[in-house]
């Protein structure tokens, strides 16, 4: 797979994930009076998949460059 593939999709990842986090009624299906403890547990589970994503991105960019020196 090519580098600027795995780049663009990473961040199609993250942007998805992010956009849940900043748009919790997409989390919710019916808006049930009870529903939101699992829509702050969703959110923070979308936070935390997008840093992770942005983190290894971070280290695959990292490790291509010193594979190239």
């Amino acid at each position: 797979m090519n580098k600027s593939n795995i780049v663009t999709a990473d961040f199609i990842v993250i942007f998805i994930s992010l956009y849940c986090f900043f748009r919790p009624t997409i989390l919710m299906e019916f808006e049930y009076d009870y529903s939101s403890e699992g829509v702050v547990i969703a959110r923070t589970f979308c936070l935390l998949f997008a840093l992770y994503r942005f983190v290894k991105l971070i280290y695959f960019l990292e490790n291509k460059k010193e594979d190239r020196k």
